[in-house]
C-alpha cells in the first residue's frame, strides 16, 4: 500500500461512498436520531454535498477531530440499562470509510473457524447453524460471554495490538483517536445511571461506533489463535462464546481455559454457576446462543427460535400500535403498511435458518393484526365492531 494510504482511504469518494452505505442501511427511525452537534442523518442529507466537501477538507488539512459520543440509554428487562453511545454523522462516515477499507484489506488476517461477528460472508445464522452442526458431533455445551467486554477493553493492549495488525501507519493516528473516543458529559439521573454501569473514562470501547466491532475483533484475534491451536471446537459472535465438547469434564476445562487465556487481556467471563450467563448444557438440554436455541431432535440437533426471541420481537412490534410511538419517529399512516412488511420480511430472513420459523410466520401476521387493531380503537377512537366487511378490508384487517 502506498504511503498516502490515509488520502486515499479518507478522500471525498470514499466518504461518498461510506455515506451512502450509512444511510441506505439506516433504519427510518434511526435516520432521525442525532449525535452531540444535534445533526440527524436527514439534516445531513438536506445539504450532504458541502457536509462531505467539508469534511474532506478538514481530513486533508489534518484538522479533524472526532467529537463526545451522545450517550442514549435503553432500559432492559431485568432493570439494568444498556449504553449506545451515538456519534455525529460526520464521525459515523469517517469511520465506515475506515472500515470499509479495514474490513477489506485485512479479511484474510482475521479469518478464523472460530470468529463469526461483523466478518464477512459470516453473521448470526451462519453462527447458528455451525453451532448446530458442531454439536451434532460434541454434544455437551459450555456457553458463555466476556463480562462487560467493551467497556473493560485495556486500551494500550487494543492500541498495541492495531498497530501490529494494521501496516498502514498513516492511519494509527486517526484510528488511535477512535479507539479514545469518550461519551459526552452529562448530568443528573442520566450521569448516576451510566455511573453505575461502570464504564470508566480511559478505559474500554465504546459501543455505537462503527468501528468498534473490527476493534473487538483485534482484540480478540490472538484469543481465537490459542482455542484454534488448543484443538477446541468454538463459535465466538463478538463477546458471546460457545464450545462444544465430549464430556461435562471438558467444559469445566474449557471454563478454566478461557478464563485463564481471558485474563491475559485483562478480561473476565462469569463463574459457572445458578442464574450465570456461563452454562454446562447436558446432550438432552436445548442450549441457547445468539436468541436461538440448539435443540435435540431425532438423535441430532436443530436450531429452533426461543420463546424469549420471539416475546423481543412481539414488544418490538407493538409498540407500533401507539400513536405517540410512531409520531415520534416521524412514521405516518401511509408509511406503515410498508414498514409492517418490511419488519415482517426482515424477521423471516433473519430466522430462517430456525426449523420452527413458520411458527413466527404465523405470530407475525397475528402481530400485524393486534398493532392495527390497538391502533385503530385505541389511537384513533374507531368501533371496529360497528364496520362493513368492506372497511375492516380497506383498513386492512381480518
Amino acid at each position: 500500500m502506498p504511503n498516502n494510504a490515509y488520502s486515499s482511504v479518507l478522500s471525498l469518494p470514499a466518504l461518498n461512498d461510506a455515506w451512502r452505505t450509512i444511510f441506505r442501511k439506516a433504519s427510518p427511525r434511526s435516520r432521525n436520531s442525532v449525535g452531540v452537534d444535534n445533526v440527524s442523518l436527514n439534516d445531513f442529507r438536506s445539504d450532504e454535498k458541502a457536509h462531505l466537501n467539508r469534511l474532506a477538507r478538514d481530513l486533508r488539512s489534518k484538522t479533524f477531530q472526532f467529537t463526545s459520543l451522545r450517550p442514549h440509554l435503553i432500559p432492559k428487562s431485568n432493570g439494568k440499562d444498556r449504553l449506545i453511545c451515538v456519534p455525529t454523522v460526520q464521525d459515523r462516515v469517517v469511520q465506515r470509510a475506515l472500515l470499509d477499507f479495514l474490513s477489506v484489506r485485512y479479511a484474510g488476517k482475521l479469518a478464523n473457524k472460530v470468529s463469526y461477528g461483523f466478518v464477512k460472508e459470516r453473521g448470526v445464522k451462519k453462527a447458528a447453524k455451525d453451532a448446530c452442526d458442531l454439536r451434532a458431533k460434541h454434544q455437551w455445551v459450555y456457553k458463555t460471554d466476556i463480562t462487560s467486554f467493551f467497556d473493560k477493553i485495556d486500551r494500550e493492549r487494543l492500541q498495541w495490538a492495531l498497530k501490529s495488525a494494521v501496516r498502514e501507519r498513516s492511519l494509527h493516528p486517526i484510528l488511535m483517536q477512535a479507539i479514545a473516543s469518550e461519551i459526552a458529559t452529562v448530568k443528573g439521573s442520566q450521569a448516576t445511571r451510566i455511573l453505575r454501569l461502570g464504564i470508566e473514562h480511559g478505559k474500554g470501547v465504546r459501543q455505537g461506533m462503527p468501528l468498534s466491532p473490527f476493534f473487538s475483533n483485534i482484540m480478540l484475534s490472538g484469543f481465537d489463535q490459542e482455542i484454534e491451536q488448543s484443538g477446541l471446537r468454538a463459535v465466538r459472535y463478538a463477546d458471546d462464546l460457545i464450545f462444544f465438547a465430549s464430556s461435562r469434564n471438558e467444559c469445566e476445562w474449557i471454563a478454566m481455559f478461557c478464563s485463564k487465556e481471558l485474563g491475559r487481556l485483562g478480561l473476565q467471563v462469569p463463574p459457572i454457576e445458578p442464574d450465570s450467563k456461563s452454562v454446562i448444557y447436558e446432550p438432552t438440554e436445548p442450549a441457547e446462543f445468539l436468541g436461538v436455541s440448539l435443540t435435540p431432535y431425532g438423535g441430532s440437533y436443530r436450531v429452533e427460535l426461543t420463546k424469549a426471541q420471539i416475546d423481543v420481537i412481539r414488544d418490538e412490534l407493538l409498540k407500533l400500535g401507539s400513536i405517540p410511538e410512531l409520531v415520534s419517529r416521524k412514521i405516518t399512516l401511509p408509511m406503515l403498511g410498508h414498514l409492517l412488511a418490511l419488519r415482517r420480511n426482515g424477521y423471516l430472513a433473519a430466522y430462517d435458518v430456525c426449523h420452527n420459523v413458520s411458527q413466527l410466520e404465523h405470530e407475525l401476521v397475528k402481530l400485524q393484526q393486534r398493532v392495527l387493531r390497538r391502533l385503530y380503537a385505541d389511537g384513533l377512537g374507531i368501533k371496529l365492531a360497528t364496520l362493513s366487511g368492506s372497511a375492516r378490508t380497506f383498513l386492512g384487517l381480518e
